[in-house]
């Protein structure tokens, strides 16, 4: 997948994104706790995930109370957790997240309910100052490193500010809070502000280009600290260009430098490492490479170069024994036929599979259970799970619990907004609802699927977020997040297309339509549309229209009142336009697809090569209007 082409099926995958942070950012409670990872009942598993003796299962952070990964709890108590860049150890889970990609290494099988984790690793993507913002595509560019924020983007503040009992700041809690660097040009220098640090964490998109979809974006103050990785980036390698060796295993010296992205990293001054061991830098990496890179020092601003403390080779794949045993989440970002897909950077052997088995498309969320070829880099398929499908349909539901009823073992139907969604070990659960929108401690904060139905009867707060997918009439939830309490009832979707929207252009008189099931009465007055600057201007309602819907719940209705608040307005997002109609990629086999962005829990849209125009190269797609 060309990197443009990535890019534009990024693009079609952002609607969600703007509604479920409109909603985070636009409602006075104080935000959501994210989707993605995982979702409920998979749309069409291959062959069940279960009994195996997999030692490694590497996805994100569900929740706590213990840890859940890919569906598993894992028992932290004695568990060591590694931070890879640096080799800190501690124990325990209280340094984690929700969020957070992790690898697991671990006792017990996968179709028990629980396991033993005997290591953690962590390993941000990118740690650094955020040094551009684009709102429209729904990214943000740290050190170099282009991050797609999607639905499944958690968002945590961890500054001091955030709890000050003197002149507090508000939690930053989706991408709208985040600054950007800026310079401004004097008659002598040049002053430059660095924006907000920040620790992210992810997937690396495709194994050719270094495009991260980020699980968690982690705000906190500029490290004071001397720490090798207070400023990292990781990423596949793009460019080498080989100096002098000093013939030692302590680095270079001339020009030694690999690019990853947009970031050029001097090797000069950095310790080289490979698979644990020490190797010379002038002959470390190779294009095609995974390189983990950090410096104690920050770079110059906006980061494009960094002289590295240290780089070491990452294995695409996080166990190096053959024949082991591993767990993969990851988004597919590229398909071979019915032989192959690449998960991560990952190649997935499919040929093991049984026949018949459903295989994903490009941008499918996906859990594979396998064991590891020989080369160390590519998996023979034992299990496939296709966690999220993208076409699945995005819904965001702000409003009051008014029901919960078991369903099945550790899955539960949750009722909000006069909607059933089921939540289940693979719904990502955060309480904000005490100490606002960063709670971390996992040991104060044990909400989790097994203490679910009565963790939330004894919250003080019934108001939650809810991030879904529709699936086959059902909706799944990929996050569930207990906000606090609040009368502010809050909607994102797309405008239903039956029954259709009636629009009224008399104050008093609602218009009237359906989002994702739900009734919504609007007064024409408080429906309005925003440009890029900001600016609103009165508009209908169409079907297929993404909106955020802010009002009163009652009696099955969502009312929007004459004058439009922050809690009180529909905001019509538009549909999502593609403006290119040249260059239309793999192809569809159904009809020219509408690109209209649904979502999973990175973030989606139609056009995959099965059900729209395709994947597409080089699109220019018009953003959210």
């Amino acid at each position: 997948m060309r990197k443009s082409e990535a890019r534009g099926w990024a693009m079609r995958r952002i609607l969600p994104v703007a509604l479920v942070l409109a909603v985070a950012a636009g409602l006075s409670a104080c935000g959501g706790g994210g989707g993605g990872g995982e979702t409920g009942a998979a749309p069409a598993p291959a062959t069940p995930v279960t009994a195996t003796d997999t030692t490694m299962s590497s996805g994100v952070i569900t929740a706590f109370g213990s840890v859940f990964v890919n569906g598993h709890r894992f028992r932290t108590e004695r568990a060591r957790v590694i931070d890879d860049d640096t080799g800190a150890e501690t124990t325990g889970a209280a340094g984690l997240e929700v969020g957070m990609v992790v690898d697991v290494k671990h006792r017990g099988r996968d179709d028990r309910d629980e396991a033993e984790a005997d290591e953690l690793h962590v390993h941000p993507l990118a740690r650094g100052f955020v040094d551009a913002k684009d709102d429209a595509a729904a990214t943000v560019t740290v050190m170099g490193q282009v991050v797609q924020l999607s639905s499944g983007t958690g968002f945590s503040d961890r500054r001091a500010c955030v709890s000050a009992t003197v002149n507090p700041c508000a939690p930053i809690i989706s991408a709208e809070g985040l600054v950007a660097t800026t310079s401004v040009a004097g008659t002598a220098t040049t002053t430059t502000t660095p924006g907000n640090y920040v620790t992210v964490n992810g997937f690396l998109f495709d194994s050719a280009s270094s495009d991260i979809v980020a699980t968690l974006v982690s705000v906190s103050d500029p490290p004071s600290g001397n720490s090798r990785a207070n400023f990292k980036a990781e990423g596949v390698v793009s460019v080498v260009t080989t100096g002098t060796s000093t013939g030692t295993t302590t680095g270079t010296v001339g020009t030694t430098t690999v690019s990853i992205n947009g970031l050029t990293l001097d090797l000069s001054k950095a310790v080289c490492r490979a698979r644990g061991s020490p190797v010379d830098c002038a002959s470390a990496f190779a294009n095609g490479d995974i390189v983990s890179a950090g410096s104690a020092t920050a770079p110059a601003l906006p980061a494009t170069l960094l002289v590295a403390d240290f780089a070491r080779k990452v294995n695409k794949v996080p166990l190096e024994e053959a024949g082991a045993t591993v767990e993969v989440e990851g988004i597919v970002s590229s398909v071979n036929g019915t032989a192959s897909f690449v998960v991560r950077g990952i190649v997935i052997d499919v040929g093991g599979l049984p026949a018949g088995t459903p295989l994903p498309n490009v941008g499918d969320e996906v859990r594979v259970i396998g064991t590891l070829a020989a080369d160390g880099a590519s998996v023979q398929a034992t299990s496939l799970r296709i966690e999220a499908e993208v076409e699945d349909a995005k819904l965001a539901l702000k409003g009051n619990v008014t029901g919960v009823t078991p369903s099945g073992t550790n899955t539960f139907l949750v009722t909000v907004l006069g909607q059933d969604v089921t939540v289940d070990a693979n719904t990502r659960l955060k309480d904000v609802s005490v100490r606002g929108w960063d709670r971390r401690d996992p040991t104060a904060n044990p909400f989790n699927i097994t203490t679910f139905q009565t963790y939330l009867a004894a919250s003080a707060s019934q108001t939650v977020l809810v991030v879904a997918e529709r699936r086959a009439g059902a909706l799944v939830a990929k996050s569930l997040t207990i906000l606090p309490a609040s009368t502010v009832a809050a909607l994102a979707g797309r405008v239903d297309a039956t029954p259709a929207p009636v629009n009224s252009t008399v104050t008093g008189t609602p218009t009237v339509f359906f989002v994702g099931g739900v009734e919504v009465h609007a007064d024409p007055a408080a429906i309005v549309k925003v440009d890029r600057r900001g600016a609103t201007t009165p508009t209908t309602i169409a079907a297929g229209d993404q909106v955020v819907v802010t009002g009163t719940f009652a009696n099955d209705v969502l009312t929007v009142g004459p004058v439009p608040s922050r809690d009180n307005r529909v905001i019509n997002l538009g549909l999502l336009l593609d403006d290119d109609d040249d260059d239309r990629g793999r192809g569809g086999n159904s009809g020219p697809g509408n690109g209209n962005g649904n979502g999973n829990g990175n973030g989606n849209g139609n056009g995959n090569g099965n059900s729209g125009r395709g994947g597409g190269h080089d699109r220019h797609d018009r953003g959210l209007f």
